[in-house]
């Protein structure tokens, strides 16, 4: 019998480089590797009906030599890359110049996921290899569907192979995404699978291998009873550092299934062989992967769970009070007050089957609990009853958006089902109100002299002066003109102490001159005294790669003023004035000036402000470009 080979079968659609398929994420460590732990968890859970999915990552250097089908590859793409040129976009362009490099190495990176599910026959497999085809039993759960495509993101090579072993044994097959292509006068698809040979090309004709290439050897060895194995070939490290792939896919872990984590229903385990680390993500290690990030207001991709956030649930499953099963079976709540104090606004997190699915669910939003105390909760939705399709389990699957995050599909529900959908979320959010408690109108902030009533007599608030804000130039000006005492005193009498005095304050509340905006990400934290004061900033920043070592920086504070461009006289930004900045154990002091030059601001950035600021108050950090001397650039 002949070897199986990679096999391009015959095909007259017409595909180049870049299709839906080939695009459908930008290669972020996120929707690859939560999809990749999302299959492991539902095939050793809901499938095999084990107690505990343990995942493991493994991140290898092999021989390019043991590319499955690598000659038929090599074969492929170079006629692809012919048909496809004179249509050479950027992007194409890209992805061919990543397959050549990766073509041209004697070894590529690889990274394998195993799991202990149920592993593949031949269905799980044909639903692997396919576009449309699905196993999922029920809609929006199961192991495999459309979701696997996300991997081919962060493969340089876009080829994906899988291998398992279940109720029949050992099943392996690859696929590979190239273009389509012409050998002599026969077109062939631009997608090719690694199987036996056969004429007419089927996904259901038994034809998938029984044994698994060297590739997947060791890997396959080592799974006990069933399981599965997914190698992304010519590995791209997410387009981020060797060393930090590691660290990705914990923190992804930590997030996206913290549920399942700290419940004890998953654990994900990570080596890397070239650097022989190992890491696990259990219920003990939560917090050591999510501290690091409890300060990460955004996530890493936009419209994905934060840091802050992460942070916030695990402190509400380990601390906070479980309410018990509200509205149906398959909700379990755990409920945290955050105090009467806290500048924390109200959230609810909903995980299913311990995966992070959304917190901006309808009537569950933060605006639904103005007017009650804070509080934080985590609702946990289990599949009580598998036959009952109108409870909640059933409902928010049903309507769970791509990569099963937010509840997007709510309007594609039967209409009983969306009624339905909606009448559990109002009937928590009434159960979570009224476990939280109203707040005390009189908590609320009313300004100093706005108005006081004493029996009749009505006392008017003071009148408010007309101010412009003045411009830097101007201000600027304004602070030279007056920093010689004797011209002060000659010009209007007063004392060269007092109006030193005078010029001081002036010159620290100078606006800084214009200047590039640098593109950076950052996470701002007040440090808020028992006072209620707000005296030094804690801030996470990561600048823009191109620009880190090259350049100076100035770094500056400022409040908004509250007023905008419908204000009849609208006030420009409050500048802070700073005591010092510190950078990674750097200190640069401040001297009182309203903006401080720093080498770079990439970091864990602290800054100390001259004066102390109301808590309520909103403050912003402000980077710039400068040059080396003094200036704009």
């Amino acid at each position: 019998m002949a070897e199986p080979n990679l096999i391009f079968p015959e095909s007259w659609l017409l595909d180049g480089f870049t299709t839906n398929v080939t695009s459908r994420q930008a290669g972020e460590p996120d929707p690859v590797v939560r999809e990749l732990l999302q299959n492991g968890l539902d095939a050793a859970i809901r499938e095999a009906g084990r107690d505990c999915a343990e995942i493991h990552f493994t991140i290898a250097q092999r021989a390019l030599s043991s590319l499955p089908g690598r000659m038929a590859y090599a074969r492929a793409f170079d006629a692809a890359k012919q048909g496809d040129e004179r249509r050479a976009t950027h992007d194409v362009r890209s992805a061919v110049n990543r397959i050549e490099r990766a073509l041209s190495q004697a070894e590529m990176s690889v990274l394998y996921c195993r799991d202990n599910g149920i592993g593949l026959n031949e269905d799980r497999m044909a639903a692997l290899l396919s576009e449309g085809q699905s196993d999922k039993a029920r809609e929006g759960a199961g192991s495999y569907g459309l979701g696997h495509l996300t991997a081919y993101a962060a493969s340089d090579l876009r080829y994906v192979f899988y291998a398992g072993v279940g109720e029949r044994g050992i099943i392996a097959s690859g696929h590979a995404i190239l273009a389509s292509h012409k050998h002599g006068n026969t077109r062939h698809s631009s997608h090719g699978y690694w199987r036996g040979p056969t004429d007419v090309f089927s996904l259901e004709d038994g034809q998938f291998p029984r044994a698994v290439p060297e590739l997947m050897h060791d890997e396959v060895a080592k799974i006990q009873g069933s399981g599965s194995v997914v190698a992304i070939l010519g590995f791209n490290s997410f387009h981020n550092p060797r060393a930090q792939v590691a660290d990705d896919i914990c923190r992804v872990a930590a997030l996206n299934f913290l549920g399942a984590i700290h419940d004890g229903t998953m654990i994900v385990h990570v080596h890397d062989e070239e650097a022989n680390e190992s890491k696990t993500v259990d219920a003990q290690s939560l917090e050591q992967f999510l501290e690091p990030i409890r300060d990460q207001q955004r996530a890493a991709v936009a419209g994905w769970f934060a840091g802050q956030q992460g942070h916030r649930a695990l402190q509400t499953l380990q601390d906070g009070r479980e309410l018990g099963r509200l509205v149906d079976r398959s909700i379990r709540v755990h409920f945290r007050p955050l105090g009467t104090n806290s500048m924390e606004r109200s959230r609810v997190q909903i995980f299913r089957d311990g995966m992070w699915i959304t917190n901006e669910a309808p009537e569950l939003r933060t605006g639904a609990f103005n007017g009650v105390q804070p509080f934080d909760a985590v609702v946990s939705l289990t599949d009580a009853d598998p036959e009952d399709h109108t409870e909640f389990y059933d409902l928010v699957r049903n309507s769970e958006g791509p990569e099963h995050r937010g509840l997007r599909k709510i309007r594609e529900l039967p209409k009983g089902q969306q009624q339905a959908l909606r009448e559990k979320l109002r009937q928590l959010a009434d159960r979570l109100r009224a476990e939280a408690g109203s707040r005390d109108l009189d908590e609320g902030f009313t300004p100093p002299g706005f108005a006081v009533f004493s029996m009749d007599t009505v006392h008017e608030p003071a009148p408010v002066p007309r101010v412009r804000h003045r411009m830097a130039s101007e201000e600027q000006g304004e602070t030279e003109r007056s920093t010689d005492p004797a011209a002060s005193e000659a010009e209007n009498g007063q004392s060269a102490d007092s109006r030193g005095q005078r010029t001081r304050r002036r010159h620290r509340r100078r606006a800084p001159a214009a200047g590039t905006a640098v593109r950076l990400r950052r996470s701002i934290v007040p440090q808020v005294d028992p006072d209620g004061a707000i005296r030094r900033l804690r801030v996470l920043m990561e600048i823009d790669g191109s620009l880190a070592g090259s350049e100076h920086f100035g770094l500056r504070v400022y409040a908004e003023s509250g007023s905008d461009e419908t204000c009849e006289q609208p006030l420009g930004p409050m500048w802070q004035p700073i005591s010092a900045v510190r950078i990674n154990d750097l200190e640069t002091n401040g001297g009182g000036e309203t903006e401080v030059r720093i080498p770079s601001p990439s970091g864990v950035v602290e800054i100390e402000l001259d004066e102390a600021l109301d808590a309520s108050v909103q403050l912003e950090v402000d980077v710039v470009r400068r040059s080396n001397a003094r200036g704009v650039r």
